[in-house]
C-alpha cells in the first residue's frame, strides 16, 4: 500500500477493507487493552479481539456505530510505548463489540503492527495453536464478580496467574482482574502498592503488567512510586514505569499536537513526585520531567514538519508545477 508523505495509509473503501481482511490478512486471537477516542461517548477502554495488519474486533462498552473513526492506543506486552492506530473506521457494530479497519497508521506504527501479528502467528505455529483459539478460560469466566470484591483476594490471584505464565498473564488473567476492576480504585491501588512494598522484582513485574490496564490514570500513581522506591536501580523494571507513564490519555486533546499535549498535562501530573518523601521517587520525577520535555519538542517538531510537507504538496497539486515554494525552517 502507498504511504501518502504525512505518514497515514491512504484510505480504501471500509466494504473492501472487510473483503480484503477476511480473503488474505491472517488474524490472530489477542487481548490486549486499549484507550479508545473518537466514539459518540469521546474516551474509553476497550479490548483487542482478533488483530490483523488491517483492522481488528474491538470489545468496548462505549457506542460504536458504523461509518465512525476511532483513534486507538493499544498496550502490548514488551513494547515500551502503546501502539497507536491514527484511524480506524467502523465497519459493524453488534452491542458491544464492533469489526474495525485501519486506514490511517504512521508507517513506524504499521510496522510495529506487522511485528506483532508476525510474532503471534509464529508463536502459533510453534504451539500448533490455533490462531482463533480461547482467550479468557472457561473456569475463568464469571470469577470476575468474586473478585470484584476483594481486591487483595485478586491480586492474589492474579499474582499466582502471572506467575504460571507471564507472557499470556495480560490476554488471560490480566483481563479478567480489568473486567473485576475497571478503573484502579483506592483500595485496589493500595493493595497492590503493599504487594510492591513486601515483594520482590516478581510482585513489581506483576503490578507493572496489571497496571497497563489502567494507561493514563493518576491513580495508578502511588503504586508507580511505590515500585519507584524499591527499584529505582534496575534499568528493566524502570523501563515499565517510564511505558506506563509515557502512554498517556488524551481524551480532551483533538488537535495535531495531540500527543505533545498529553505529555504535557502528564508531566503536570509528575509535579506532585517532587514532594514525595522518598528521594528515588523525587529524583525519577526530575528526570522524566526532563525526558518529556525533550519527547514534546521532538513530536511538536515531527508534527510541524509534517504539516509543512503537507502544504508543499497541496500547493504543488494546485500550481501544477514546484515554483520555488520551500518549508519553512524550524
Amino acid at each position: 500500500m502507498m504511504c501518502p508523505i504525512d505518514g497515514t495509509v491512504e484510505r480504501r473503501s471500509v466494504m473492501n477493507l472487510k473483503g480484503e481482511e477476511q480473503r488474505t490478512e491472517p488474524r490472530v486471537a489477542v487481548q490486549f487493552q486499549a484507550m479508545v477516542s473518537g466514539s459518540v461517548e469521546s474516551e474509553g477502554t476497550g479490548i483487542i479481539l482478533d488483530l490483523s495488519r488491517s483492522g481488528c474486533r474491538l470489545e468496548s462498552p462505549l457506542l460504536m456505530l458504523p461509518g465512525l473513526s476511532l483513534e486507538l492506543r493499544i498496550a502490548i506486552p514488551g513494547l515500551e510505548w502503546a501502539l497507536m492506530i491514527d484511524g480506524a473506521d467502523v465497519q459493524w457494530a453488534d452491542e458491544d463489540r464492533a469489526g474495525l479497519a485501519f486506514v490511517r497508521i504512521r508507517e513506524t506504527e504499521r510496522q510495529r503492527l506487522n511485528e506483532i501479528v508476525a510474532a503471534r502467528l509464529a508463536k502459533g505455529a510453534d504451539t500448533g495453536d490455533d490462531a482463533q483459539g480461547e482467550l479468557i478460560p472457561f473456569e475463568f469466566q464469571g470469577l470476575e464478580a468474586v473478585l470484584a470484591k476483594d481486591p487483595e483476594l485478586a491480586i492474589k490471584k492474579g499474582l499466582a496467574w502471572f506467575a504460571q505464565d507471564r507472557v499470556e498473564f495480560l490476554f488471560r488473567g490480566g483481563s479478567l482482574l480489568s473486567r473485576a476492576f475497571p478503573t484502579c480504585t483506592p483500595k485496589f491501588a493500595a493493595a497492590l502498592g503493599q504487594l510492591v512494598k513486601a515483594g520482590s522484582d516478581r510482585e513489581a513485574d506483576f503490578s507493572l503488567a496489571l497496571l497497563q490496564n489502567y494507561l493514563g490514570s493518576t491513580s495508578t500513581d502511588d503504586v508507580l512510586q511505590e515500585i519507584v522506591s524499591r527499584f529505582s536501580h534496575d534499568d528493566r523494571i524502570m523501563g515499565g514505569v517510564r511505558a506506563i507513564i509515557n502512554s498517556p490519555s488524551m481524551a480532551s486533546v483533538s488537535d495535531e499536537f495531540r500527543l505533545a499535549e498529553a505529555w504535557r498535562i502528564k508531566k503536570e501530573s509528575l509535579t506532585r513526585w517532587l514532594t514525595d518523601e522518598r528521594q528515588a521517587v523525587r529524583t525519577f520525577a526530575e528526570e522524566h520531567m526532563a525526558e518529556l520535555d525533550r519527547m514534546i519538542v521532538l513530536e511538536r517538531r515531527r508534527v510541524e514538519v509534517e504539516r509543512e510537507l503537507r502544504e508543499r504538496s497541496r500547493h504543488e497539486d494546485e500550481s501544477g508545477h514546484d515554483d520555488g515554494y520551500r518549508a519553512k525552517p524550524f
